[in-house]
């Protein structure tokens, strides 16, 4: 099922709960003030389907109405950039403009707005993957699947989506799934809990091993990512502070694929991508030095 196909009939199901009773009453009424309803004596002449058919029309135009609003309403601020992965069993990472940071599995798909609605930050995936969300209390982060919707504040969690299975594991915070299959229900997960739905059945349970997540830094590919982010990527993975004494470099570039290097090897490449020194202090901070002038 496609993402604009889902979102479609999101909006159908909430068209469902439009009172329409109350609705033709209004129109009626309004139908009635500026004398456009037929009189006693035409009425008996009317033929009932017409009326039938003529009162489906205005209803229609009612939901037509109200699902534009909510599209229009609903939609991003900006036109959606897609993300999809090889079957090469890398690890896509890309960092979105509020800090927020995604690592892509294999074979998935996440479409997302350059420019992120002010009300909320939504993205589209299909496939697997681990985000880390910057916190904006005002500004949720939500995550639409086939299967259901994933809202956090911030976070960190891995979300798997495919045509088997859909899965939530929560390394840090908090996040509220919503199941499609059950309107108006939400589950929170809470860290190293994870919630998976097979078949419409909904579990909930401990994660036993806090291992299964590693894979996002088994093979950490960065395609034009700025330098601070690669760092910040990390910082975080290895658990070592990440110095530049020269901070112009930050605002730099650079494609880069890590496979199952060690911090020192990593360090390497970047100082070599910019022929610059660095230092490692006691395997818990890099220290980059100046870059060289010509």
């Amino acid at each position: 099922m496609t993402f604009s196909k889902r979102i479609k009939e999101c909006d159908t199901d909430r068209i469902k709960g439009i009172d329409t009773d109350r609705a033709w009453m209004k129109v009626h009424k309004r139908l009635e003030n500026e004398d456009l309803l037929p009189g006693p004596q035409m009425v008996q002449h009317l033929n009932l389907k017409r009326l039938i058919a003529y009162a489906a029309t205005v209803l229609l135009i009612i939901a037509f109405g109200s699902l534009s609003y909510m599209l229009f309403f609903n939609s991003p601020s900006s036109p959606l950039l897609t993300i999809q992965t090889a079957a090469d069993k890398s690890t896509y990472i890309q960092t979105f403009g509020d800090g927020s940071v995604v690592y892509m599995a294999d074979n998935s798909v996440l479409d997302y707005p350059e420019i992120f609605n002010k009300s909320q930050r939504k993205v589209y995936l299909s496939g697997e993957a681990f985000f880390e969300v910057s916190s904006k209390a005002d500004q949720p982060f939500v995550i639409a699947t086939d299967y259901a919707l994933v809202e956090v504040i911030g976070t960190s969690f891995n979300i798997r989506s495919n045509d088997d299975v859909f899965e939530v594991i929560v390394e840090e915070g908090q996040v509220s799934v919503m199941p499609n299959n059950i309107p108006g229900h939400s589950e929170i997960i809470g860290e190293w809990e994870m919630l998976t739905i097979v078949e419409s059945k909904m579990e909930k349970a401990p994660v036993i091993d806090r291992t299964y997540l590693s894979w996002r830094t088994n093979r950490m590919q960065f395609k034009n990512e700025k330098i601070a982010d690669i760092a910040s990527v990390i910082s975080k993975n290895f658990n070592v502070g990440i110095y530049f004494e020269d901070e112009s470099i930050h605002e730099r570039r650079l494609t880069v694929t890590f496979h199952n290097n060690e911090l020192k090897t990593i360090a390497e490449v970047i100082a070599a991508a910019y022929g610059i020194d660095y230092e490692i202090l006691d395997d818990s901070k890099i220290v980059f030095g100046n870059i060289k002038s010509d």
